[in-house]
């Protein structure tokens, strides 16, 4: 794997929030929007999209961890639960046997553009048993001011 020399997003944000002008955070929309494209395109899901998993190597962003990811053609419906809570898909939360595809992953990048946007990780402090019920109810991150 490359050197990033930014980090993962979450731990840039973290230390460069501040700095970050509207521009640079719609860079990063923009970039994460075409790497996930990219996959799609290339046949591949990437399942386990978060913060953890995007790097910053000089403003660049860099898709990381493919552990989860599979070829959209083999997908099966799996009553497996992996990844961050707060970036899975409503459907896999509710439905045990959904099974995560391209629209799962454009889920993931909704809730990296909150977090690029707004400079917190999503549902900020809610335990995961807790915010399962939550987004299986409809909640969603309170806007940006």
């Amino acid at each position: 794997m490359e050197y990033a020399d930014g980090g993962s997003l979450r731990d840039y944000l973290k230390e460069n929030f501040d700095m970050l002008t509207w521009r640079n955070k719609v860079s990063f929309a923009y970039q994460l929007a075409c790497a996930v494209s990219f996959l799609h395109d290339e046949g591949i899901i990437h399942r386990n999209l978060h913060s953890g998993n995007a790097l910053i190597h000089q403003n660049i962003i860099k898709l990381a961890d493919f552990g989860l990811s599979e070829r959209i053609e083999s997908l099966t419906t799996s009553t497996e639960f992996f990844g961050i809570c707060s970036y899975i898909d409503p459907k896999k939360l509710s439905l045990k046997s959904y099974t995560l595809d391209e629209k799962s992953d454009v889920y993931s990048i909704g809730v990296l553009l909150w977090e690029i946007s707004s400079g917190q990780p999503p549902f900020k402090g809610i335990e995961n048993y807790k915010l399962i019920a939550q987004v299986v109810q409809g909640l969603r991150e309170t806007p940006i001011p």
